[in-house]
């Protein structure tokens, strides 16, 4: 079968169409080794077996020296996409952001590669950045407690697609198993950056209060459902924040090493 019709681009690859109700996500030559392709079509299978809802894994090939997955297509639009042309529902896709991580913070699965496990990984990777803070940041993970729900690790409204009537999350080559309170952290740093990527000075100052809101509405909905506490919630912004440096996004550095600066300076 040859590749259809291009869908969509990101860091590490490309989508096309394969098929009537499949697609390929056709890797980079950066990310096509075996090593990455496997991991992703492994973590989708468990994932997908587990019951969350989620795009099936069929196979993966290769194409021009390039590997690829491929995976059952989900119709429909980003949450992202829905925000553009309806942006006065923001609180109500962030409400429903916040159940839809409660809801797969039920399942768990053996398989997965573990909280802690994927965080010291992401945290070494920035030891050239930490320095000094890299053991104390890694000692106070170790003291959280442990959990063993699937996490997607990477929640936000990118990778959630409104399918019909269903929120349906894709691309989950970040998941593991582990406390939920850590993913929801994440989420929380995504939802209220310092700043919008690639968008002017006077637009993130106008978007600053509607971010600050939307995290609001988010980090109360999730308390409400998982009847948890905020502060369990801020226990994990201190490993979140040194594990999210990898990512390298534009204009967070600063405000990510001042987090942290601050949380290090909380254990005194």
């Amino acid at each position: 079968m040859k590749k259809g019709k291009l869908l969509g681009s990101g860091v590490t690859a490309e989508v096309y169409e394969w098929g009537e109700d499949k697609v390929l996500k056709l890797y980079f030559n950066k990310y096509s080794n075996d090593d990455w392709v496997d991991h992703e079509a492994k973590v989708g299978y468990l994932v997908h077996e587990s019951g969350i809802m989620s795009p099936a894994v069929f196979d993966k090939v290769e194409i021009n020296g390039r590997k690829g997955i491929v995976f059952e297509r989900i119709f429909g639009n980003s949450i992202i996409e829905r925000l553009i042309i309806e942006p006065w529902e923001l609180y109500n896709y962030v409400q429903q952001l916040a159940v839809l991580q409660y809801n797969i913070h039920k399942f768990s699965s053996n398989g997965l590669p573990t909280q802690k496990e994927r965080f010291t990984s992401k945290i070494r990777a920035s030891s050239s950045i930490l320095r000094g803070r890299l053991k104390r940041i890694l000692d106070y993970m170790e003291s959280l407690p442990d959990g063993e729900s699937i996490c997607h690790g990477d929640l936000y409204f990118n990778n959630v697609i409104l399918s019909g009537n269903k929120l349906v999350p894709i691309d989950w080559n970040s998941a593991y198993t582990g406390n939920p309170l850590g993913d929801v952290a994440r989420t929380c740093l995504i939802i209220r950056p310092p700043n919008l990527s690639g968008v002017p000075d006077p637009m993130n100052m106008l978007t600053y209060y509607p971010r600050l809101l939307a995290h609001q509405v988010y980090v109360n909905e999730y308390i409400k459902l998982a009847k948890v506490k905020y502060e369990d919630i801020d226990a994990w912004m201190l490993p979140v924040a040194a594990s999210r440096l990898k990512d390298n996004i534009p204009g967070e550095k600063k405000w990510l090493m001042k987090l942290i600066d601050k949380r290090l300076a909380q254990l005194r």
